[in-house]
């Protein structure tokens, strides 16, 4: 059982005053490009070129405030190696990993909550989200949804 597992079962139900917690929580992975950030480490280590190669449209003043945030907030680890080129790799670390199962979560709920919208419009517009592979929300989703960006307080 991993920490994330055993603080949901030795916790037990929500409390109204977890709010706040949970609130924190998604204000982490709100900001642009956050989720993208870590969706893309859950493959393996990457440098920062890379990074904004697999993720375009970042800007790299983004990406870099983006990864100095999960670093602080122990989601991904940072090495430097001491070489000439300086060399940076940042991975998950086993925090950001356990993240990445609750992403996986979000996702099929998210295509649930998608399929079952009964608005006259839906937030994604000319997108098919099949339930075999309950594909991953799109930038355009992201995009209409994230006119502001969540502050990083408790």
């Amino acid at each position: 059982m991993n920490t994330l597992e055993s603080n949901c079962s030795s916790q037990g139900a929500l409390d109204k005053d977890d709010a706040k917690l949970i609130d924190f929580g998604l204000s982490v992975l709100s900001p642009r490009w956050t989720s993208e950030i870590l969706i893309d480490l859950a493959t393996g280590p990457k440098r920062t070129t890379q990074l904004l190669k697999d993720l375009k449209g970042v800007s790299a003043k983004t990406l870099c405030q983006r990864l100095r945030k999960l670093t602080e907030l122990g989601l991904v680890s940072r090495q430097t190696f001491a070489e000439v080129p300086p060399r940076v790799e940042y991975s998950l670390t086993s925090s950001g990993k356990e993240l990445t199962s609750i992403l996986n979560a979000l996702k099929v709920l998210g295509a649930d909550l998608y399929k079952n919208c009964k608005t006259r419009k839906r937030p994604l517009q000319n997108m098919e989200v099949e339930a075999e592979t309950e594909s991953a929300i799109s930038a355009e989703f992201t995009a209409q949804t994230d006119m502001g960006q969540a502050a990083y307080s408790i």
